[in-house]
């Protein structure tokens, strides 16, 4: 791989086994290449890595490319951007960066890239609203042999394509309908905490939520969940309140919303990553609130 002693020097020493899950990830994919190469005569200066993938959503098939590993030396930070450039001309993929640094991120801002979200929804682990109307009597499993069984079409093959990274699954069934989610066990400092990567039917989670959030803080032994807050925006969830994320995820697109790209088919999933939202800027928003 050309770019292989960049990558190292990035990631740091011992650690090829990590960076190379992120071109060697399990799903099927018709690219044949990984990202893409800033070269000086015969040598790799620079490198944007990029993870593809597919997705039916609404019945339309949509192409996904995750950017990842934005990588350039030193001497040439000049030339950085001539890497993001040919993102524009792919104008039939949906381009997500959903682990921007802030300075990442103002670079993009300013080239065009809009906010997909900047802050997280943190769910407490306790409390119910009074008169809260009895929700539906559901089934949760958190087993893979008794999840897959019960899915279908878009749901299995994402079910399969995630299978073997380190996320756990849930289904919430009743009757005639059901929500599946994915999500990973992380750690903040000294908390630890589940975050929601993916789920399929929103309304349907808040219609089960006080469930699905006991079962869930129970099976990952979390003290908090933590979800995007485009995944649930609009959705009455007592006991849970918003925070920041250390900058924005952003998204280039022309057919879909916010409300339809979720953290899947990414390096958050691949390598596991923490993105979690800080405690420091809620009380940096309090502040601002206060002295506006």
């Amino acid at each position: 791989m050309e770019c292989e002693d960049l990558l190292s020097d990035f990631w740091g020493p011992g650690r090829q086994d990590q960076w190379r899950k992120i071109f060697e990830y399990q799903w099927p994919r018709d690219e044949t290449y990984c990202g893409l190469a800033l070269k000086d005569s015969d040598q790799t200066v620079g490198f944007l890595g990029m993870i593809f993938s597919r997705r039916r959503i609404k019945g339309k098939l949509e192409k996904f490319c995750n950017i990842t590993n934005w990588v350039v030396q030193e001497p040439y930070r000049n030339r950085a951007i001539s890497l993001l450039l040919p993102l524009f001309a792919m104008q039939d993929y949906t381009i997500v960066d959903l682990t921007p640094a802030r300075k990442v991120y103002q670079i993009q801002k300013k080239l065009g890239f809009k906010d997909l979200d900047a802050r997280g929804r943190v769910l407490l682990p306790f409390g119910r609203r009074l008169f809260e109307p009895r929700s539906p009597r559901i089934q949760i499993t958190h087993e893979p042999s008794q999840i897959r069984p019960k899915l279908a079409g878009e749901h299995l093959k994402i079910f399969n394509d995630h299978r073997t990274y380190p996320c756990s699954h849930l289904l919430a069934a009743a009757e005639d309908r059901y929500c599946y989610i994915i999500y990973a066990k992380q750690k903040n400092k000294r908390l630890t905490y589940a975050h929601v990567h993916y789920i399929s039917d929103p309304d349907f989670f808040a219609l089960v939520y006080r469930d699905i959030r006991q079962s869930l803080i129970a099976a990952s032994k979390a003290s908090y969940i933590l979800i995007e807050s485009r995944f649930v925006r609009d959705l009455s969830l007592p006991f849970s309140f918003s925070l920041s994320f250390r900058a924005p995820k952003q998204y280039l697109s022309s057919t879909l919303t916010p409300a339809q790209i979720d953290n899947l088919y990414s390096e958050i999933i691949i390598l596991n990553l923490r993105t979690h939202a800080r405690l420091k800027y809620l009380i940096r928003d309090i502040r601002r609130k206060l002295f506006k």
